[in-house]
């Protein structure tokens, strides 16, 4: 089928790119309530913060303990967040808009379209609409776009690097532009999660090396190592900044045992993480993604094993294969699985699922048309059935779940905004750790210089809390009423 032209598909793929935006924004808004459940959603926030008034970070507070959030470093006089920058630079856009949770929404609408973009190209117009469907009704691309985690902006830039990249492999005399662009993207998204991007990138580096020495096909190697090496040094440049070291991990400084590999000091565990502990989390990856990816109940991959019963077998659907197993055997050296808000270490080749999905779909259905009778009838029955499940079953039960994650809900920043306080201190309940406290500090200036300050119950420092704003109203915060401050913790 030709690729020339705007068609009907087109106009779907537009379509359900709006269906997305309005879908992971109402995500935010009614399921998250625009407030951080994660350490990593505090963490990139208060970054994105930081970086928003145009510093790379802020000046730590007299004690951590007063404005603790985890994942937010104290170092060497330095407050930061843990995590690579771009995330948060991207995010802080959405800071200065005052509206940070729309970012993420529309990463969302973006991946519909790469992922309609590049299934058009790899197979034809109906499979990339047909994968733009599976991405917006996705629950695995919706809850996650909801948040305010990294993982939808890498995918964006994952999925980008994969079009590209292609791009630069294809036709006669390709051109170097395309190149240059792919590695941009790979760099966009090794700024934000290194670790993945490179894991993603490793068998179409391959492919480009074999390029490379058969065909002598320098260029374009060089033209995409022009585009990612500039932002990929972005990281070490920010390690230099925080921590005076460019080789540096942030990570290591909040849990020393924060790395990749095997053995001791990998993990908490006293033997470290494992190739047994590893490949176990892996296979528990795939049997989640087997329902999450489409909400479908242990079907999901299902079209992506019945596309390879199909010949001839094209290349880049080998390749989109081989970076899915790329992305989750590299996370056999990490030592924990990220479970929450779905198997979120696969996140990044969920727009190759969708395009493998659609292709077995749409291979399937032609199969079965040409058959006749009852199958094409079957298949058509078992699509919407599944669809159904996804929409009215699959999604409802996974927005009931994530609905107040950790008890944290919308309603204590809804009570601090109501009581209208000015030149304030507030200090906050701390009771059950950094859940009681995660949305006041959420709405902190990280200069802790707004109209109005929130602090942690600190009591040994108590008394140097208050030194420290003087001047300022004091208020304590029980987690339902704003009262005066009376010297001492209230009941």
């Amino acid at each position: 089928m030709s690729t020339a032209g705007w068609t009907c598909c087109h106009w779907v793929a537009v379509g359900l790119c709006l269906v997305a935006f309005v879908a992971a924004s109402l995500i935010a808004d009614l399921i998250f309530e625009q407030v951080p459940h994660l350490e990593d959603e505090v963490a990139y926030l208060f970054q994105a913060q930081v970086f928003s008034v145009g510093k790379a970070y802020v000046d730590a507070p007299f004690r951590t303990n007063c404005f603790f959030a985890p994942f937010v470093l104290d170092y060497q006089g330095r407050r930061f967040g843990k995590y690579p920058p771009g995330w948060p630079a991207l995010l802080s856009l959405g800071v200065r808009m005052g509206s940070a949770w729309w970012v993420n929404a529309a990463c969302a609408a973006l991946t519909v379209a790469l992922t309609f973009r590049l299934g058009r190209e790899i197979h034809d117009p109906l499979t990339g609409a047909v994968a733009a469907v599976l991405a917006a009704t996705s629950p695995f691309l919706l809850i996650l776009s909801g948040s305010l985690m990294s993982h939808p902006s890498c995918l964006v830039f994952t999925t980008a690097f994969l079009w590209c990249f292609r791009r630069t492999c294809v036709g006669l005399d390709p051109k170097a532009w395309w190149s240059f662009a792919a590695g941009v993207m790979l760099g966009c998204a090794f700024a934000i999660r290194s670790f993945t991007a490179l894991a993603f990138a490793f068998p179409s580096g391959l492919y480009a090396l074999w390029r490379l020495f058969r065909r002598h096909e320098w260029k374009r190697l060089w033209f995409m190592g022009l585009g990612f090496v500039p932002l990929a040094l972005t990281v070490p440049m920010f390690n230099a900044i925080w921590t005076g070291d460019p080789l540096l991990s942030p990570y290591v400084l909040f849990w020393p045992y924060d790395r990749l590999g095997f053995g001791p000091g990998h993990g908490p565990l006293p033997e470290g993480n494992t190739v047994r502990i590893g490949l176990g989390e892996a296979i528990i990856a795939v049997g989640r993604l087997a329902t999450h990816l489409h909400g479908w109940p242990a079907l999901s991959l299902s079209f992506v094993v019945l596309l390879f019963a199909f010949k001839p077998r094209r290349f880049w659907d080998v390749l989109l294969v081989s970076t899915a197993l790329s992305l989750i055997l590299a996370y056999v050296l990490y030592w924990t699985n990220g479970d929450i808000l779905g198997p979120r270490y696969t996140y990044e080749i969920a727009s190759a699922l969708f395009i493998l999905s659609a292709a077995g779909i749409v291979h399937v259905g032609r199969w079965t048309r040409e058959k006749g009778g009852w199958q094409w009838r079957a298949l058509c029955i078992l699509l919407v059935s599944l669809m159904i499940v996804d929409a009215f079953v699959y999604l409802p039960w996974q927005f009931e779940r994530y609905q107040g994650l950790f008890g944290i809900t919308g309603q204590p920043k809804e009570i601090l905004q109501q009581a209208d306080l000015h030149n304030a201190l507030v200090i906050v309940r701390d009771d059950q750790g950094w859940w009681d406290y995660a949305v006041a500090f959420s709405m902190n200036a990280p200069t802790r210089d707004g109209d109005v300050v929130y602090a942690s119950e600190c009591p040994p420092w108590t008394e140097r809390l208050l030194e420290q704003f003087a001047g300022r109203s004091v208020y304590y915060f029980d987690g339902q009423t704003v009262q005066p401050f009376a010297g001492q913790s209230m009941p």
